[in-house]
């Protein structure tokens, strides 16, 4: 069974090229900001992740991490953070809860494979090294 990855992504060009890159391997799920996320989570099963952009419309990225992280059901959810921000990682590191995986758009679809990889601990897709 394939893995279930929830992409939160407002912007339609990122959001198309993310979901090629990963629906040959993965269930690839999507939402359009953070507060649709939230609705899809209550909905459907758990995702094994989440790729999430950092700002976006209605709940931007540090309100949903915000929400995710104190709930009991969505907590241990692994996460990746997309952003075009400069600051991205100082305004992950300010955060009361830790998000190690960070990728700087425009990012290298093999290190977003590589970190997703990572995070299952596998190597089994064939893109790990």
């Amino acid at each position: 069974m394939k893995k279930r990855i929830l992409l939160v992504e407002d912007e339609p060009t990122i959001h198309r090229l993310l979901h090629f890159i990963l629906a040959k391997e993965f269930d690839v799920r999507s939402a359009a900001n953070g507060y649709e996320a939230f609705l899809w989570l209550e909905r459907q099963e758990i995702p094994d992740l989440i790729i999430m952009d950092w700002m976006m419309p209605q709940m931007d990225g540090k309100s949903f991490l915000k929400c995710l992280k104190v709930s009991g059901l969505y907590c241990d959810i692994p996460v990746i953070v997309l952003s075009a921000s400069e600051r991205i990682r100082e305004e992950l590191d300010s955060l009361p809860y830790p998000i190690r995986h960070c990728l700087k758009k425009p990012f290298d679809p093999r290190t977003l494979k590589a970190t997703i990889g990572n995070i299952f601990n596998v190597s089994t897709y064939g893109f790990v090294n």
